[in-house]
């Protein structure tokens, strides 16, 4: 899974032009954030926006996929690919980085996941 250089700095500029973000490597692609949320990531070439229940009919109305991972292939994504097109349509783009952002912001948390332990943690040391 390889992210080119030029491919990100395209769809960066592209969503800069219609709202501030910012983007970071994470694993095998980049993160796109805006004031602090992650609403978007780059993986093989491809951008992919955070969807909820609310956004996915969005995707799905174009035909646009979910991310996939490699090493999961029955795991559903929350990130679906964007249509190309919609990069270089400054009104469009807007719209749906929103609902991505919306999305991203109401979307589920590992934390809910995460059981309470009530003992405290405990460094190894080297022996």
């Amino acid at each position: 899974m390889a992210v080119s250089t030029h491919y990100v700095a395209r769809a960066v500029e592209c969503m800069a032009r219609v709202a501030p973000v910012s983007y970071r490597r994470i694993f095998h692609g980049v993160g796109i954030y805006h004031q602090g949320v992650q609403f978007a990531i780059i993986v093989n070439d491809h951008l992919y926006f955070r969807a909820d229940e609310y956004s996915r009919s969005l995707y799905e109305q174009r035909g646009m996929a979910p991310f996939r991972p490699a090493a999961a292939d029955m795991v559903e994504s929350a990130f679906y690919q964007v249509p190309e097109a919609v990069l270089e349509r400054p009104a469009e783009l807007i719209y749906w980085m929103r609902t991505a952002v919306e999305a991203a912001q109401n979307g589920y948390s590992l934390e809910q996941d995460e059981p309470y332990i009530d003992a405290p943690v405990r460094h190894l040391h080297a022996r």
